[in-house]
């Protein structure tokens, strides 16, 4: 079975969100000062991009590039150990949280938003990761479940831009899926390195570029969100660098 992540799966669905969430800008720019207008729009993507980010971090157990990471293989052995007594048994955000955060480094992710004439500004949508659940997660569940009573104060433009910043991050990190966007799509940039260099030098870390490429702009980029990889002074590796 080919996987998901090569697949382009992942990056579809979160493609349609995204431009779901662009159209929502012909009525509510796209700045600060709207963080608490609410929509029943706003409600449907923060569900639905929630779902998505739980639906990777699954996924994502099962990830061939993980399976020498020590987080993910106690993870694993969790998840084997529960369902003999509980085959429905599933991890949850904090399993999450503590096998991914320490190999993605999330806490620490920034973006920034931008579309049309506005300037949204950075998120951190992963803030604090390292110690608890993402600040929009809760707003997640309360629509999810509790939509009539909760609406209101959490489908927010604010829960859903960060929600959805978590997911495009997700999509960029994640090797298998890098490897897709790298391969297929234009997502991922730098000048004077082609497609297969590139591929190659992303492969080499999970939270960014190799150290030799300090220096050097790598930005994966939408028409909504731009992000600079983080160097990883950990990774040493050095290709055949194109000069500038």
């Amino acid at each position: 079975m080919i996987d998901p992540f090569e697949r382009g799966m992942a990056w579809y669905m979160y493609n349609k969100l995204e431009n779901e969430f662009i159209e929502t800008t012909s009525y509510v720019a796209l700045v600060t000062d709207h963080d608490d207008v609410w929509s029943e729009k706003y409600g449907e993507l923060l569900t639905r991009t929630g779902d998505l980010v739980d639906s990777f971090f699954r996924d994502m157990v099962n990830s061939k590039s993980l399976d020498n990471e020590e987080t993910v293989k106690r993870l694993r052995e969790k998840i084997q150990k529960k369902r003999q007594k509980n085959k429905d048994w599933s991890p949850n955000i904090t399993d999450f949280r503590k096998t991914f955060n320490p190999i993605f480094q999330l806490s620490s992710v920034e973006v920034e938003a931008d579309y049309g004439l506005t300037y949204y500004g950075k998120l951190n949508p992963f803030k604090n990761f390292d110690k608890k659940k993402p600040f929009w997660w809760g707003s997640y569940n309360k629509v999810k479940h509790e939509i009539f009573e909760k609406i209101e104060e959490n489908a927010t433009l604010y829960n859903t831009i960060n929600a959805l910043a978590g997911l495009f991050i997700l999509n960029i990190l994640h090797m298998e899926n890098r490897r897709y966007l790298a391969r297929y799509t234009t997502v991922f940039f730098v000048e004077h390195l082609g497609k297969k260099q590139m591929e190659k030098d992303l492969s080499a870390s999970f939270i960014g570029i190799p150290e030799p490429y300090r220096g050097w702009s790598f930005i994966a980029k939408t028409p909504l969100f731009t992000h600079v990889l983080r160097v990883d002074e950990k990774v040493k590796v050095r290709r055949y660098i194109v000069s500038k």
